[in-house]
């Protein structure tokens, strides 16, 4: 079986109970003598036609056979044997029939194999031939699953194009340099101008790569590019695909300037852009217009949310996801201050309003200073930070300030109704754990801020096993750490 001519047949037989052999150059006789399959009868052509099909259709119509000719396969107007072969298969022993054989081709996907021998050089090519390979491929999707082989894909043309790119990005060129040995260079190219319209007269895939850019961006902002819309889905599948991203990202840097789009970009409303990504530039541009015009205060806070959240479906989200984090932060501290009524007729009012919902301005706060210190961006946010911080400064803090300075003044004792004091804590609450012989922890963390243990409060409930609950204490004062502390501990007396 190790014999090519032998596994060949063995191949054939596999699906053909009959199979032809024309032995059309006279010098296979002595291999046709030397093939023995278990279960396959051999015959010979020689004016004995009537008989042979007699044989093989009444006699033994289980049998098979394998029907030898030492000569040319005779006009089809001569052949009395013609419908039995038609509905069988026809082995041929030079080289591209082997192949065929292999394939399981019939003799018309004869051209497949003569036109590009240095294909099937490779045993390892045309065993992922076979592989790809369907009952229903014509000659065309067979050359269409060659050139798959080549660069490495799944089967189809748009697999072909994104390996392509992804070889391009590496700077490697060994795919396109196999097409071109395998003499499927041509049928590269009229593939891709039939699926995606590109004409040149000197097709390059360079210049194919940069006018795919080039196209799909022109569609993305209304204008019409030199490729179709099936090449627009090809890029949109190419530039989503997790497998293809660094790739995509190492074309469109290198391909932004050279298509101008820094500038063409810098001249559009940001607005039109939002469901754009092509090219890292704008969202940079996006960036910076949507911080100058809340900086302004030219749009509202739902629209940037909205823009914000549109955003998270861009191609370089994960890039900027820290100064998108930060917009969205200012814009939802900005909303609430302008929503915020920061006065207070009583101490205790000051509190209850603080622990409701004034916290929410130092947390977004606090948020949108730490996303943009993360970014590794902050020169983006430069204009926003600035306004940010004047309205928390002389719009929330300096207020707030002044409204609770005013209660405090009219104070005779440190201590506000319905709030217990920190200095009581052990009294009050942690000894009442300790009578009922339960374990208690306290964890003393200096200047921890209501709002960061309101949001640690929000994690503890969100795990399944846990649950936690908040409640404000009026610290000791001086407002002095080691104090604090103490204050939290067992005592009787406290003095500094």
């Amino acid at each position: 079986m190790n014999d090519p001519i032998t596994a060949g047949l063995a191949r054939l037989f596999d699906d053909h109970r009959i199979v032809f052999w024309y032995d059309t150059a006279r010098d296979m006789r002595d291999a046709f003598d030397a093939v023995a399959l278990a279960g396959v009868t051999k015959v010979e052509i020689a004016n004995n036609e009537f008989g042979l099909k007699h044989r093989m259709l009444r006699q033994e119509p289980e049998q098979k056979f394998l029907v030898y000719r030492e000569d040319a396969a005779p006009p089809d107007t001569a052949n009395w044997l013609l419908d039995l072969q038609l509905a069988t298969v026809v082995f041929k022993a030079d080289q591209a029939g082997m192949w065929l054989s292999e394939l399981g081709l019939p003799p018309q996907f004869e051209a497949v194999v003569r036109d590009h021998p240095e294909f099937y050089r490779a045993g390892s090519r045309v065993a992922r031939l076979q592989q790809l390979l369907q009952a229903s491929d014509t000659v065309t999707q067979v050359r269409l699953r060659m050139l798959a082989v080549c660069a490495g894909a799944e089967g189809g043309l748009d697999t072909v194009i994104e390996a392509l790119l992804g070889e391009l990005a590496d700077g490697r060129h060994e795919a396109l340099r196999l097409v071109e040995r395998a003499g499927l260079t041509g049928v590269l190219w009229k593939h891709i101008a039939n699926a995606y319209g590109y004409q040149s007269d000197e097709p390059d895939f360079e210049d194919f790569a940069i006018v795919l850019f080039q196209s799909a961006y022109a569609w993305s902002v209304g204008q019409e590019g030199k490729l179709n819309a099936e090449a627009l889905l090809v890029f949109r599948r190419w530039k989503n695909s997790r497998h293809w991203g660094a790739a995509f990202e190492t074309l469109a840097g290198r391909y932004q300037v050279l298509l101008n789009i820094p500038d063409e970009v810098s001249v559009r409303d940001f607005r039109t852009l939002m469901a754009v990504d092509h090219f890292e530039v704008i969202d940079q541009h996006i960036i910076r217009q949507l911080v100058h015009a809340m900086s302004t205060q030219t749009v509202s806070a739902s629209d940037v949310l909205k823009w914000v959240r549109e955003r998270r479906q861009s191609h370089w989200y994960a890039t900027y996801e820290d100064i998108y984090q930060a917009i969205g932060f200012a814009t939802e501290f900005q909303q609430a201050l302008a929503e915020a009524n920061l006065g207070m007729t009583s101490p205790a009012e000051g509190v209850k309003r603080y622990v409701a919902s004034w916290f929410r301005l130092d947390q977004l706060y606090r948020k949108f200073i730490y996303h943009m210190q993360k970014s590794g961006h902050a020169a983006l946010l430069v204009e926003l930070r600035d306004a940010v911080e004047n309205r928390y400064t002389n719009s929330f803090v300096l207020k707030l300030n002044d409204a609770w300075q005013d209660q405090v003044s009219g104070m005779t004792d440190w201590a506000v109704p319905d709030y217990p004091q920190q200095r009581t804590f052990y009294r009050e609450q942690a000894a009442e754990f300790r009578r009922k012989d339960q374990k208690v922890a306290v964890v003393i963390s200096d200047a921890l801020r209501f709002e960061v243990a309101e949001e640690c409060l929000r994690r503890i409930r969100a795990l399944n096993r846990f649950d936690a609950d908040l409640k404000p204490m009026i610290g000791a004062l001086p407002s002095y750490t080691q104090l604090g502390m103490g204050a939290l501990l067992p005592n009787r007396e406290l003095s500094l």
